[in-house]
């Protein structure tokens, strides 16, 4: 990444029905193995190679950030104890004392210098972290416990940046590669457990980390199982083959409520779903004309032709019948009550006559034949999703083919460029649009990151100026309102993207257990306790 650099101050250092569960008891004791059911399996475990959600909830199991983040996603002291704005361009870290990797080697000022400072020189990945650390113009490790950031501009938001940074040794090799890490090779972090090992598409293995600075874990080991079928994932919880289960389905989730032997928590979530498209390309790859023949130009560029898509969606009946109601249809990028929601956005309302007519003012008064593709492993109810999408772009007059694929496959082949249409999901984990905007429609840029997740490669400068305005505004009111202005350009006017729903997450246990639910939709053996 241009113009960042980061050194160390001179002298400085599937399942089916079985026997019925009986209660924990001592079971669940102080040596008890917790067997977690999980809709889907981590990219990596290189903490800093994917910002997906599922690789990300693998690094923390193992890894701690700069900052953290509490169940609501608000900046809480992690690695660093406190961090203070010096002026508008400085910010300095303290660093937690005694904080020993699981190695037990101590960790430092240089180990946060040599993780920030890597994050630009890693290979491309399907979401990169580089937005993270694009602010950064200069860092220093002042002395063991203390760090100072020099931004390239003013960023208010930086300390949510530095929550999303994990912390590797600084030992860790230049050269090593994400096959090194998949194999445990460098999987040394200060998290709460330690590697043991990783079987793909089976299991990944943990153990406690007893040196570990922050609340214990209730569990010496954990095991957690990819079971991507909904039924099976619940099947193995009611078998006892699991403890705990993730995305729990409408369908099963009144069943569940009704036993006896089984807790089940929900939680609003901030995951905002949409269909993205490719509207930068003259050619795309899965847009033809009815007959076969390639069209003349690439109708996804034409904003008529996306309003249309987007009217063409019945978001109610997407809710209540795919979902069961487990979701709150979208209008735009965060739910009300975020910074940068804007009020006059409301979801667009089912209007297929206006659809069809807005697909003939831009000259495909007969459609057109297309593929929309999306992940069947990874949201819920996700390929019924994309499947029910379809059919609504069916009734405007469009040609569909539905492809779905293990979301691991999807999320590389759309980062790749090769689909025209698609569903997508993005956590807004920060309480605010910033983030997602500048990662899924601001205009792409290798070298800064901007617009890592812009798999459409929507652009507009005029957004892309309102971004970068609320990134360097320290007075909320006008940061908010930049945000706002932002997205009624890109969402409301462009439709750069379609948003459909923001949806819920709902996690199912065994009697005897408890969760605390977090708004990232994620699922951390940390915050699994026992009930005494």
């Amino acid at each position: 990444m241009k113009n960042t650099r980061c050194s160390l101050a001179p002298g400085r250092a599937p399942l089916f029905l079985a026997a019925a569960l009986s209660l924990l008891g001592s079971a669940l004791g102080a040596q008890a193995t917790l067997k977690v059911g999980l809709a889907t399996e981590p990219a990596s475990l290189d903490p800093q190679f994917s910002t997906t959600g599922a690789t990300q909830q693998a690094s923390q199991q193992l890894f701690d950030t700069i900052i953290g983040r509490d169940k609501n996603l608000q900046p809480e002291p992690s690695l660093a104890l406190s961090w203070t704005q010096v002026d508008p361009l400085t910010w300095e870290i303290k660093l937690r004392p005694g904080v020993k990797f699981h190695d037990g080697k101590d960790f430092g000022s240089a180990d946060v210098v040599y993780s920030v400072n890597r994050i630009p020189r890693l290979p491309e990945s399907p979401s990169s972290y580089k937005r993270n650390v694009a602010a950064i113009k200069d860092c220093v490790a002042v002395d063991p416990l203390t760090v100072r950031f020099t931004l390239k501009s003013p960023s208010p938001q930086f300390p949510l940046d530095l929550s999303f940074i994990y912390v590797l040794p600084r030992d860790t090799p230049s050269d090593a590669t994400v096959e090194d890490f998949n194999k445990g090779k460098y999987v040394v972090g200060t998290g709460p457990f330690k590697f043991v090992e990783w079987v793909r598409g089976d299991r990944l293995v943990l153990e406690r980390n007893r040196g570990y600075w922050g609340r214990k874990p209730a569990f010496d080991k954990v095991i957690f199982r990819p079971i991507t079928n909904d039924p099976s994932r619940v099947a193995a919880l009611l078998a006892g083959d699991v403890d705990i289960i993730d995305q729990v389905s409408p369908v099963d989730q009144e069943r569940l409520r009704k036993d006896a032997r089984i807790s089940v928590l929900s939680v609003p979530a901030a995951t905002m779903m949409y269909i993205h498209m490719d509207s930068n390309r003259d050619a795309t790859p899965f847009v033809r004309a009815k007959d076969g023949s390639v069209l003349a130009k690439n109708p996804l560029k034409d904003p008529r032709v996306r309003e249309a898509l987007s009217l063409s969606i019945n978001r109610a009946a997407l809710v209540q019948r795919v979902l069961g109601g487990a979701a709150v249809p979208a209008g735009q990028f965060v739910p009300e009550g975020m910074v940068g929601w804007a009020p006059e956005l409301k979801p667009d309302a089912y209007d297929p006559e206006r659809a069809k007519k807005l697909l003939a003012e831009a000259g495909y008064p007969e459609g057109f034949s297309m593929t929309i593709h999306g992940p069947n492993d990874r949201y819920l109810n996700d390929e019924q999703v994309t499947q029910t999408i379809g059919q609504f772009f069916a009734r405007i007059g469009i040609d569909i083919k539905v492809q779905a694929l293990p979301y691991s496959v999807f999320s590389t082949a759309a980062t790749n460029l090769e689909y025209s249409i698609f569903l997508m999901g993005f956590g807004n984990t920060t309480g605010d649009a910033a983030r997602g905007m500048t990662a899924v429609l601001a205009t792409f840029d290798k070298a800064t990151g901007m617009g890592a997740n812009n798999r459409g490669r929507y652009s507009n400068p005029a957004f892309d100026k309102l971004i970068q305005s609320a990134a360097a505004a320290s007075d909320e009111k006008r940061r908010e309102k930049d945000l706002q202005d932002a997205v009624r350009i890109a969402v409301g006017k462009d439709r750069g993207i379609i948003p459909l729903y923001f949806q819920t997450t709902t996690w199912a246990m065994r009697k005897g257990l408890t969760y605390v639910p977090r708004m990232d939709e994620m699922t951390l053996a940390r915050d699994v306790a026992i009930v005494k």
